[in-house]
């Protein structure tokens, strides 16, 4: 439903409102490439997921971009798949992928404190080399992303977007409009996956210092990502640079489209280790969604019909 400020909120009773208010975010989605939903999450469900990625973090995950990054994390963290497989998540992924049904790709991102530069989440696709995937408007592949702590549009991590360059073609997006995106802790922004955007943007500082560590790394064999996200740290800790926590997921309708993004994300990204538990399993089945794909095979006529 559409709130007082012209954006997407939450609704409380399922797909209730099929089809008016779905249709708004379907076209909102379709004309911008985002959309913010608020207060999908409870302060409980907030502080629930915060800690179960700063406790998997402090032992676990790769560095990456400056901290750590982990990818395929429902199958990583328990809490994590259990929150991402609640009714009040699925039930805004139904929404969105209305009247088909969804499709989780399997890719499920956690981040710390991480650096992003402009990019797209579509680089892997060949259709991205001619410039079709952004000409296609039947396209609707989209990530959920969750940032675990407030963020106003000056905040140096809020989520930046290029608003409308998921239909860019082959034009370039240097010269776009840039729009910061203001969330609380609980909010959902949904982001169609070609679409621009970045994230906590590296400092002059950070990018030699990350020239530095590569440097070093090539020469004396240290693990450079290790040596970069600890330099890193101290200097965020000298200038008090607030910690930022986010989960991001990726979903579709059950189109062909949707079919060939993971076929070809498969290719880009090691399989997905572990395994789902009953609970998640029966949350999906109960809502008529599929075990995500990445790490399990695709039936062949998925691959017959998926491929663009």
């Amino acid at each position: 439903m559409l709130n007082q400020t012209g954006e997407m909120g939450a609704s409380t009773d399922g797909l209730s409102e099929l089809p008016g208010g779905i249709a708004r975010q379907q076209n909102a989605l379709s004309s911008d490439g985002y959309i913010v939903i608020r207060e999908v999450l409870t302060p409980d469900q907030v502080e629930s997921l915060r800690a179960a990625v700063k406790k998997y973090f402090r032992s676990g995950g790769p560095y990456k971009y400056g901290d750590k990054f982990q990818l395929h994390a429902m199958y990583e963290v328990e809490d994590v798949a259990k929150l991402l497989t609640s009714d009040t998540i699925l039930d805004r992924l139904r929404e969105i992928t209305y009247p088909l049904n969804v499709v989780r790709t399997g890719e499920c991102d956690l981040m710390i404190s991480t650096t992003s530069s402009w990019h797209n989440d579509v680089p892997h696709h060949p259709a991205c080399l001619d410039g079709s995937i952004f000409s296609d408007e039947s396209f609707r592949v989209y990530k959920i992303a969750f940032y675990l702590q407030d963020q106003d549009e000056n905040s140096q991590g809020a989520l930046k977007v290029r608003p409308r360059s998921h239909l860019k073609g082959q034009a370039p997006t240097d010269d776009m409009l840039e729009k910061s995106i203001a969330v609380r802790a609980g909010d959902a922004i949904l982001f169609d996956v070609r679409i621009e955007h970045a994230g906590q943007m590296s400092t002059l500082v950070e990018r030699g210092l990350r020239k530095l560590c590569d440097w070093i790394g090539s020469r004396l064999r240290p693990d450079a990502q290790k040596a970069f996200t600890s330099t890193r740290s101290i200097l965020r800790w000298i200038g008090r640079t607030p910690e930022r926590v986010a989960v991001f997921m990726t979903f579709g309708p059950s189109d062909a489209w949707t079919y060939s993004n993971v076929e070809k994300g498969r290719n880009r990204h090691p399989a997905a280790r572990g395994t789902l538990s009953a609970e998640v399993l029966t949350r999906l089945a109960v809502h008529n969604i599929a075990p995500p794909l990445i790490g399990t095979s695709l039936l062949p006529s998925q691959i017959a019909g998926g491929e663009v």
